[in-house]
């Protein structure tokens, strides 16, 4: 994970080598015309710096179209096509809601740059639209939620609160915490950030390809921030927060909580909740389960005795490797541990699983027909 900060003429002046960051996010342009008589300053001190770099559009959206803004940022930006991640910066109020312009301006941007741009905003705005379309098309997120405005000194996240809850985006590549941040060497508030990944991944965005946070094994969950999950939820038609709460195995007064609800008894039909997911009781019925932070689909298969195969099938799941905390997996029924069962997680060998499961290496060579004890692979289903 890396932690950096964005900057614009705001900051002016700031010196980045007194400053404690892995990479910087650098204001570029907003609109039609205007360009941030700081950025190049920020940029060519971020590339000595050997900085990873971002350089973002502040878009104006209520105002021009997706292809004026988007050609005024490729034109005012073009010596830094290969060196830094393009991103759009979507918070004109009144005007969140146009999706369709935002994939515009961001099909229009990965073309010239050569690789897919990142969009930022708010939790609340990726929550209140369909964003489906950007997310599907691999549009990578930069979310923003804080707490509150009180000041967080040096990436300390201690108050940082609940990580962001997000639709569409099965996990996003950045969290902007807090806009009231504090560093040593820089007298002023400043907007910190968490990349999850490392430097090799912030790459991979700029050479467009994937990075290796989705590249993992089936023994790798890419999870959001941190282990207090949250998920986003839409209330449908017959919903109840008693139902609701049953789901997700949490409470009625902890949606209550967190959601700021005057009145339980009143939800409506499209509203969306922040669901906590850190409960023990992760199974919320018999045929369901809600992925918790450091689950597996290969581990889940294993507790409900079945194949990481059978549930990305069921589950319409295009890659077994990622899967994310607030996630619910249908079960098809199974009950935890009814089939005495292991899926070879990597790293394994006999004598592990044997020890794990209080039993044989000869026995699991016997039960599995196994021809070469030293010879198992990942994903392979034993009996035990």
């Amino acid at each position: 994970m890396l932690k950096g900060i964005d900057v614009s003429n705001h900051q002016r002046g700031m010196d980045l080598s007194k400053v404690d960051c892995d990479f910087v996010i650098i204001k570029a342009t907003e609109g039609k015309s205007y360009v941030d008589p700081s950025c190049d300053i920020f940029f060519q001190e971020a590339l000595n710096l050997n900085k990873k770099i971002g350089i973002y559009h502040f878009a104006n959206n209520s105002d021009n179209t997706a292809e004026q803004e988007a050609d005024w940022f490729i034109k005012n930006t073009k010596g830094y096509i290969g060196k830094a991640i393009p991103i759009l910066d979507f918070e004109d109020k009144g005007a969140t809601h146009d999706v369709a312009w935002a994939k515009k301006w961001l099909d229009r941007v990965a073309e010239a740059y050569g690789c897919k741009p990142l969009i930022y905003m708010s939790e609340s705005v990726v929550n209140s639209y369909d964003w489906s379309s950007v997310a599907n098309a691999n549009y990578g997120l930069w979310v923003a939620k804080y707490r509150d405005n009180n000041a967080d000194y040096n990436y300390d996240m201690s108050n940082a609160g609940r990580n962001p809850a997000v639709r569409h985006w099965k996990f996003y590549a950045l969290w902007q915490w807090t806009s009231s941040g504090r560093l040593d060497g820089y007298n002023g508030n400043l907007d910190c950030n968490v990349f999850y990944g490392d430097k090799e991944a912030w790459d991979k965005y700029i050479e467009n390809e994937i990075p290796p946070h989705e590249e993992n094994n089936t023994d790798t969950v890419v999870t959001p921030p941190v282990e207090s999950a949250t998920v986003s939820y839409e209330v449908q038609s017959g919903d109840n927060l008693t139902k609701i709460a049953k789901k997700y195995g949490t409470t009625v007064d902890e949606i209550v909580r967190l959601n700021n609800i005057s009145n339980p008894n009143l939800i409506y039909v499209g509203q969306y909740l922040v669901i906590p997911t850190t409960s023990n009781a992760q199974v919320s019925t018999d045929s369901t389960y809600v992925v918790k932070s450091g689950d597996t689909l290969s581990g889940i298969a294993n507790k409900f005795g079945t194949t990481y195969q059978k549930l990305a099938e069921i589950n319409g799941l295009s890659n077994p490797n990622i899967i994310y905390p607030g996630q619910v997996l249908k079960i098809n029924g199974a009950t935890a541990n009814s089939t005495k069962t292991y899926t070879v997680q990597s790293g394994d060998n006999l004598t592990k699983i044997a020890k794990q499961f209080n039993t044989t290496v000869d026995s699991l060579v016997s039960k599995n027909g196994i021809k070469d004890k030293n010879k198992i692979y990942v994903g392979q289903v034993l009996k035990i």
